[in-house]
């Protein structure tokens, strides 16, 4: 046995494997109803930094922050 021909052959429990993971997963919800950490508000549907809030919301963060540096 070559040192190249370890290259050369593919395992067989590899495609196995492969074949395994093609599973059908079903996709998470979105979560619609979680309250935004900026206005308390509902319906926050972006998650940041591990919290949830709304688009113009972490856009208004976002340029707060700008000015604290």
């Amino acid at each position: 046995m070559k040192f190249l021909d370890i290259f050369k052959k593919k395992p067989e429990a590899k495609e196995e494997k492969k074949e395994e993971s093609k599973a059908v997963v079903p996709a998470p919800k979105p979560q619609v109803d979680n309250p935004c950490s900026y206005c308390g508000n509902g319906g926050a549907n972006k998650k940041w930094a591990g919290q949830y809030w709304h688009k113009q919301c972490i856009r208004q963060a976002k340029k707060e922050a700008k000015g604290m540096i």
